[in-house]
């Protein structure tokens, strides 16, 4: 009878071992394991860097006049060189990369040794207004920037002729930019803004230069807006309109 009962123990401890065995525990919802969630794995796509700005080699003669960088010329670092004449070429950030320089050819030298012939690496960024008087010089760039240049806003299109006087723009004649072309004689021609975007210069036509080399013909681009004073003496003019 013990031998039963110790027999029947050892079957009952063996069952409970193996049912312990057999049992598994299910894993914790979303939790261990190696899976990675791929939600947390995936990065957020890198941003996109802004594009270069194009560039382009550019490379043009400019005569007396005023230009501006994004309008008359791509705004970009250049290399100026004196091609004719002798003059001032100045920029409204003179003082900030720009120029404020006389510059002539070299032959200008052989009466006063006072005229450089080049600059380089001079900084005309956008809006830059760049101001020649006497000199014709080229820009060369080879990294000037590719975006197109700007139309100048204006509605005028009709020239207008001046001789000796006072003329006020918008009364006398329509504000806007203009070449202005000596026609006939030699003599001054200055306006009320001449350090504004204006003009103050002995203008003549070419024969008045055979017995002293100091009329300009032409100068461009300048801005005559409403209320500004045009005055000329000994020089009879053209306004024509800025392209």
């Amino acid at each position: 009878m013990k031998k039963k009962r110790t027999l029947a123990l050892l079957l009952s401890l063996a069952l409970s071992v193996s049912l312990c065995a057999c049992t598994v525990t299910p894993p914790e919802e979303g939790g261990g394991g190696s899976a990675v969630d791929s939600d947390t794995s995936s990065s957020s796509p890198a941003e996109t860097p802004d594009p270069t700005p194009s560039t382009i080699s550019f490379e043009q003669e400019f005569s007396s006049g005023n230009y501006t960088a994004g309008i008359d010329f791509p705004a970009g670092k250049y290399d100026i060189v004196a091609v004719s004449g002798g003059g001032n070429v100045s920029s409204s950030n003179a003082f900030d990369g720009g120029i404020n320089a006389v510059m002539g050819t070299e032959d200008k030298n052989e009466l006063m040794d006072m005229y450089e012939q080049e600059y380089s690496n001079i900084d005309l960024p956008d809006g830059t207004t760049l101001t020649i008087s006497g000199v014709t010089v080229c820009l060369t760039s080879d990294a000037a920037s590719g975006d197109p240049l700007t139309p100048r806003n204006q509605e005028i299109t009709e020239t207008v002729d001046l001789g000796n006087g006072n003329f006020v723009a918008g009364e006398d004649f329509p504000a806007g930019v203009y070449n202005i072309v000596a026609v006939s004689g030699g003599g001054n021609v200055s306006s009320s803004n001449a350090f504004d975007g204006g003009i103050n210069a002995v203008m003549g036509t070419e024969d008045k230069n055979e017995l002293m080399d100091m009329y300009e013909q032409e100068y461009s681009n300048i801005d005559l807006p409403d209320g500004t004073t045009l005055t000329i003496s000994g020089v009879q003019i053209q306004l024509v309109p800025s392209v």
